[in-house]
């Protein structure tokens, strides 16, 4: 989120709108970049200068977007054990493709099978043709897969695609909401979350 909300406060300056706190770009995610963008500026009925806002937030991110981030505690050797075990994962986010790709690779390597951005706006989760087509490259159905995500587009791209859910509390959506919202638990942290992992695949 530092590295989304320093490259979005660029933008946004470059064309003279007002900076914005940390936690308000967390609140704007979750519906791709252009929505973000939007709800960055406040700006909802002018594409001319959200576009070009967004594409200065590009250019931004870009440059630094390996700067702050980095992966949670614990995450990268639960991808890591999971592939040695034979357990297929993949990525699907509502993040620009050209951005998400590097960036998996470069934390995750080929522990993560496929890594599936955002190429144009029809794809975005809820969407569930960027899921199910995964699913098909991986060789699995959706009744064999698990949806781990800390976010309504999770949620809402899980149940349209009938896989089930498995919420994250630690992300950028307060666990109580995900908790309204789904009626399970989320994990509060990567050691739950395996051990939740390793029960639904059978694993010990």
């Amino acid at each position: 989120i530092s590295d989304i909300a320093a490259a979005v406060n660029r933008g946004l300056a470059a064309f003279g709108f007002p900076q914005r706190t940390v936690d308000e770009v967390q609140s704007f995610l979750g519906n791709g970049s252009l929505m973000l963008i939007r709800r960055a500026t406040g700006v909802f009925d002018n594409d001319e200068v959200v576009l070009s806002v967004r594409s200065r937030f590009r250019e931004e991110y870009e440059k630094g977007m390996c700067d702050l981030t980095k992966p949670y505690e614990g995450i990268t050797e639960l991808m890591a054990e999971l592939s040695e075990r034979g357990i297929k994962t993949a990525v699907v986010t509502n993040k620009d493709h050209r951005n998400a790709l590097p960036m998996i690779e470069h934390y995750f390597g080929k522990t993560v099978h496929i890594c599936k951005g955002v190429t144009a706006d029809g794809e975005r989760k809820p969407n569930p043709e960027t899921t199910l087509a995964v699913l098909s490259q991986l060789g699995v159905t959706a009744d064999e897969a698990v949806f781990v995500g800390d976010g309504m587009a999770d949620l809402q791209v899980s149940a349209n695609a009938g896989v089930d859910f498995l919420p994250v509390g630690y992300g950028y959506t307060p666990a109580e909401k995900l908790f309204s919202e789904c009626g399970k638990i989320p994990v509060p942290d990567v050691s739950a979350l395996k051990r939740e992992l390793f029960a639904y695949c059978g694993l010990e």
